[in-house]
Parts: structure tokens; C-alpha cells; sequence
């Protein structure tokens, strides 16, 4: 590099606004800049430019809440390594801001100057053969005025002397003094947790529940699932990723994350394996202590409440570990959460563990893990574990109490019927009174399913009390809807009803039935009408199905569940002297070429049901070959031959839409 041969002994020599200045002096420029190409000089040359931890953009907001100290953490980056050591030292400077402002008709009030401090005393180092400084803390303590917008800016300067341009160009922090967050608002001794898939939803819905009898938050944590670990390829130093949705809900904290925590309900960040060398449980320790610095960055800067771990997906090379990694080992993984514990102070940390490597235990500078951690959560739902991993914690992992473990998570989206596949209140009430603190839920579809009716019967287990919902739900990007609640009454009337799959016999050109054909979606051909039953519990209903000849004259009777049909095999006619046939729903399947074979022996099985937002009804099916259909019995014997006339079986799931 040319410039080394004109900085011997300092190197650097730089004034900048935590952002782009250019550089004048020796034969090459140095740059400072955001990280914004479009305000990097044209130089020949090197280029530094400084940036914030946790992949903050410029005026990033940072909340101070109530009496508490925020950090905002910035760093120095060269687009070369460096030669030698240099050394950067920061200061905040309300001359930055007036200019700033100056240039793009601003007026943001600095944050007042004794309320504001650099750790280290500003100074940052880039080490020889390096391209990025450590870290520099600045320290942003209560003082200004709840409500109001500050902005904080910082310069620096760097040994050597060399001589500094002004370009103008700065990186300033936003600063928003906030009310203090309420604790976490006890509602029982059970803490309920959700971790939500932000890809596709929105963490605003997990605050729509309250409970019943005081209107405090069913959720106590939600858990942003999830930030990524990754190795960068060229410095081999572990990071955090984030991709374009978890940035996009970092950077509009004030309209995701503060509401909640406004409610008392914490939110935590899931850090996730991402198909590399990364992970949880092979970090050598300088790599552990340098992890658990960032990752504070982004507790610190977006106002997290916590991190939690989730060790799937790392390509673990444990016969030839890269630098910086080491065999995977549990042990590991507890040198991380307690290097994550030196640096966090209060803040949570969790862990979601699977089978044995996946999670730490053990003991690192004479704490266990069961007293580092906040709390743990097994990993396998209740369609794959329907028992739980009850006494899994006292088994697996040292010194972790029940009140800090999760043995029964549940999984709440469209693959498990919205949470009711497998629902068995008895498997709550175990958690209850065998003392563990934590109920896991994951994966929530709030746009999909109304969720208080589920969450209700869970909560009448665990606290006594029913949850209620706020009738709004939002989509990813932060629009609200209102949504529509349904009770008994609400079911009458008459409805649309759309089947997710259908079937239909093959007949040829001689009238003979050859196959059975998938059809796709069809509407019933006659739209079901859902009347009140005689003791205004249930409901008789009409026109269900592939036959409404049938169900039309003879109805089926439904009873009112989960706020729902809940749909099941019955007898709708007994042979009388008008119709001497009797008439059974049946749940059945297409067998040979023309026949849809009833299967009593799923008598004991049912269709249930659930409201979307909207006010569409969804009944699930037992799959997508199966149908509940009327079935003739003459002389006690079922009629299976159905006729080329039939135009489709109706089959699996069903879509409900309110007519009238």
C-alpha cells in the first residue's frame, strides 16, 4: 500500500462524523463512509468508513427506556487490511449535527452531552493485518425528554496528524427516550412463549391476547425466529445474519417491538445454524467471547430483551475443525451462553434443544448451565413427541430447575390443524402439577386462525382463566385488520362451501367406469344451511356434501366446538314407511373403479373445525381421499356402487364462506 510508506508511525490520521469524509495527504485518500457506496469519494486508493455494529443504518433509532443507560456501538472498517496497528479515537461532537443539519435541512437536537460517554475512552484499534477496529460502546444515559427525538454524533480523530477534508458526510445515531417497560405482568407461575416464523408473520399479533379476567398479556415472550450464525468466508470470524425480513423488523422497532414490550411482553432474537461452519457448540472461546459481543450490539442497539439459541443446521466438520472452530462438543456451547451471560446482564437467554449436542451442559468458570440460562425448550412437537420429554431436563442437563424448561412445545400452524391436532388438555394439566415453569408454542399462523378459543382451554389449565382476542391481526409488513369474531349465533345462516380435493370416476365411451381422477377444488352444489337444533347447542345441517338430495331431505346434526361444526358419523334417516331405506354418514374413500367404500370403523372419528380472521369457517378432513357422504342401507346392507352420473366426490379439507 502506498500509503504506508508516508504514515510511519501512526497512520490514519481521521476527523469524520461516524461517517464518510474524505481524506487528503500522502499520495492515497482515505474515505470514511456508512457503508453507502453512492457517498464514498472517487479515490485511488485505501478507504475507511465506519459503521455501526448489528448492521444499524444510519439514524437508526436507539431507545432509552426510563432510567436505564442505551449503547450504541460503532467500529472502523479499512477496505484493505492494515499494515500496522492504527488507532482511531472517537468523540461526541455537536458540530457534526449543525452541520448536517445545515446540509439536509434537518433540525435534530443533540442529546444532551453530559449524558453521553465512550467507553475506553473512545479508542479503537485496527490491528495489523486486520481490516475492522474493535468495537467502541457509547453510552447513552437518561436525560432527555420522554416523546421527543435527539440525534447523537460522534468524530474522530486518529494519530499522525493528517491533515482532514470536510466532506460533510456523517453517521449519527438516533436517540428516543421511551417510558421505562413494565415488568413482565405475572399471570400465573407457568411463563408462556412463542416463537414466531417472521418470514411470513408478524410478532404485533402475539400481543392481541390477553386474558380474560384482568387483560394482561397471554404471551410473556416472543422470540424473533430467527437471525442466523454464519462464518464470514474471507476473515473466518462468526457473525450474525439477518436476511431481508428480520432486518426489516430491527430497523422498524419503534412499530414492531416497542408495542410489545409497551405490554410488558419481552422480545428476544433466535440465533439459527445457517449451513456452514457456524454454530453454537464449536466456537473456540476467543471466537465465543467475540460472538457474545455482537450479539450484545443487537440487544443493545434495537432494544432486544433477549437471545435464544436454536443449534440446527450447522455443517459441523469435526474431523477438521477451520480456524477459530473446534470439535463440537456440549461443552462448547456452554462456554458460549456463559460468555453471552458476562456481557448481557439481565438479559435472557434461552435455548432450544433437540437431542444431546444440540444443547449445552456442563459447567464454565464455576457456573452451570442451568444457572446461566433463562429458560430451554425441547424441540420436538406433539405430532412427533405427543408424550413430551417430562423429567428430560433433570436427565440431560445440569442443574436446570423445571421452572426453567418447556417438555411440552406446541406446534400451532396449518400443519397441526392451528395447535388442535393432538390436543389432549391432560398433557397441560401435567405441566401444571409437575412444577415446570415454561409452555413453548411455535410457529403461529394469526392470519390463518383465530387462536383464542385454543389458547383459552389451554389457559383454563394452566392459570384458571380464558384468553381473549382483540379482533385485530396483522399482516407481515405492519397493515391491520380487523377480523371477526364468531360465536353460536354466528354459524346460522347460509354458506358457500369450496373442498380443497375431489375425486371423480373415469367412465369410457361405453359407459363403463374405468379409474378414479383427482378433480382439484369444487364447491358443493348446493350452498349448506345451518339452522339451530331444538336445545340451541348444536345445529341441524343441510345440503353437506356430494349427495344434497340427500342431506338436503335429511340433514346431518353438528355440535358447536372450538367455535366451529364439528362434523361426525351419524344415522340422518331410519327406514320408515315413506322411505323405507336408511340413510348413514360414513366416512369412506374411492375403491375399485365404482365404488366409494364406506368405512365404519371410523365412526369414532370427526371433522372439526376453525375460524380465520376473516369469518371463513375451515373444516379439516381426514385427507385428501376421504369424504363424509350419506350411505344407503337396504336390508341392513351398505350401497358402496356409486353411478357415472355423480360428477365428483368432494373430499379432504372445506372452506366455508358466509352467504347470508
Amino acid at each position: 500500500m502506498k500509503y504506508m510508506n508516508h504514515v510511519k508511525s501512526g497512520l490514519l490520521a481521521m476527523a469524520f462524523a461516524c461517517a464518510g469524509i474524505c481524506f487528503t495527504g500522502c499520495e492515497d485518500d482515505v474515505v470514511i463512509n456508512t457503508g453507502n457506496s453512492d457517498k464514498l469519494d472517487t479515490v485511488d486508493g485505501v478507504y475507511g468508513y465506519v459503521k455501526s455494529a448489528a448492521g444499524a443504518r444510519e439514524l437508526t433509532p436507539i431507545s432509552v427506556f426510563g432510567d436505564k443507560v442505551a449503547t450504541g456501538h460503532l467500529y472502523f472498517e479499512l477496505s484493505k487490511a492494515a499494515e500496522q496497528d492504527v488507532t482511531v479515537t472517537f468523540k461526541v461532537d455537536e458540530d457534526v449535527l449543525e452541520a448536517y443539519n445545515k446540509k439536509n435541512g434537518t433540525s435534530y437536537k443533540m442529546y444532551p452531552a453530559d449524558k453521553l460517554s465512550l467507553a475506553n475512552g473512545g479508542t479503537a484499534t485496527i490491528k495489523a493485518g486486520e481490516q475492522k477496529s474493535a468495537s467502541v460502546e457509547l453510552n447513552i444515559n437518561a436525560g432527555g425528554t420522554i416523546g421527543q427525538t435527539y440525534a447523537v454524533a460522534v468524530s474522530a480523530s486518529a494519530n499522525n496528524g493528517v491533515e482532514v477534508s470536510t466532506n460533510n458526510q456523517e453517521y449519527i445515531y438516533l436517540v428516543k427516550p421511551l417510558a421505562a417497560i413494565p415488568e413482565s405482568i405475572s399471570k400465573g407461575d407457568i411463563l408462556t412463549h412463542c416463537f414466531v416464523e417472521v418470514n411470513d408473520e408478524n410478532i404485533l399479533n402475539m400481543g392481541e391476547y390477553t386474558m380474560k379476567s384482568n387483560g394482561k398479556p397471554f404471551f410473556d415472550v416472543v422470540s424473533i425466529f430467527a437471525a442466523n450464525i454464519n462464518v464470514d468466508s474471507k476473515t473466518g470470524r462468526v457473525h450474525v445474519f439477518c436476511n431481508d425480513q428480520v432486518s426489516f423488523l430491527l430497523r422498524n422497532a419503534d412499530k414492531f417491538i416497542r408495542p410489545l414490550q409497551a405490554k410488558g411482553i419481552k422480545v428476544a432474537m433466535t440465533i439459527l445454524g445457517n449451513h456452514d461452519e457456524a454454530g453454537m457448540g464449536n466456537l473456540s472461546e476467543a471466537a465465543a467471547k467475540d460472538f457474545a459481543k455482537e450479539l450484545k450490539a443487537y440487544l443493545d442497539i434495537y432494544g432486544l430483551d433477549g437471545i435464544d439459541f436454536d443449534d440446527e443446521y450447522t455443517n459441523y466438520n469435526n474431523s477438521n475443525p477451520g480456524p477459530g472452530f473446534e470439535t463440537r462438543s456440549r461443552a462448547n456451547f456452554a462456554r458460549l451462553v456463559y460468555e453471552c451471560r458476562q456481557v448481557f446482564g439481565d438479559k435472557l437467554i434461552g435455548v432450544y434443544e433437540y437431542g444431546s449436542l444440540d444443547s449445552p451442559d456442563g459447567e464454565v468458570e464455576g457456573m452451570k448451565v442451568g444457572d446461566i440460562v433463562d429458560y430451554m425448550t425441547y424441540g420436538y412437537y406433539q405430532n412427533q413427541n405427543p408424550e413430551g420429554a417430562f423429567g428430560r431436563e433433570e436427565s440431560h442437563f445440569e442443574n436446570l430447575p423445571k421452572s426453567k424448561y418447556a417438555p411440552l412445545p406446541w406446534k400451532i400452524n396449518d400443519e397441526l390443524n392451528g395447535g388442535w391436532n393432538g390436543f389432549d388438555k391432560s398433557k397441560f394439566q401435567k405441566v401444571k402439577d409437575e412444577g415446570y415453569g415454561i409452555q413453548m408454542f411455535y410457529n403461529p399462523k394469526p392470519l390463518m386462525y383465530q387462536y383464542y378459543t385454543l389458547l383459552s382451554e389451554i389457559s383454563k389449565v394452566l392459570f384458571d382463566d380464558e384468553v381473549e382476542w382483540s379482533g385485530k391481526y396483522w399482516n407481515r409488513t405492519g397493515e391491520a385488520y380487523q377480523g371477526k369474531m364468531m360465536g353460536y349465533e354466528d354459524l346460522v345462516g347460509e354458506w358457500k362451501v369450496t373442498s380443497s380435493n375431489s375425486l371423480f370416476t373415469y367412465v369410457d365411451e361405453e359407459g363403463n367406469p374405468r379409474w378414479w381422477d383427482w378433480k382439484g377444488s369444487q364447491d358443493f352444489e348446493k350452498n349448506v344451511i345451518i339452522e339451530k337444533d331444538e336445545e340451541g347447542t348444536g345445529y341441524v345441517v343441510y345440503n353437506w356434501g356430494t349427495f344434497p338430495e340427500i342431506t338436503g331431505k335429511y340433514p346431518m346434526h353438528c355440535d358447536y366446538y372450538n367455535g366451529a361444526l364439528l362434523i361426525y358419523p351419524q344415522t340422518i334417516h331410519e327406514g320408515d314407511a315413506e322411505d323405507p331405506a336408511t340413510y348413514k354418514m360414513h366416512f369412506g374413500t374411492y375403491s375399485n373403479a365404482f365404488q366409494w367404500k364406506a368405512y365404519p370403523k371410523y365412526d369414532n372419528y370427526s371433522m372439526d373445525g376453525d375460524i380465520a380472521p376473516n369469518g371463513d369457517m375451515r373444516i379439516y378432513g381426514l385427507g385428501n381421499r376421504w369424504a363424509i357422504n350419506p350411505y344407503k342401507y337396504v336390508g341392513g346392507e351398505i350401497e358402496n356402487d356409486i353411478f357415472p352420473d355423480v360428477p365428483y366426490f368432494v373430499s379432504e379439507n372445506y372452506t366455508m364462506k358466509k352467504v347470508r
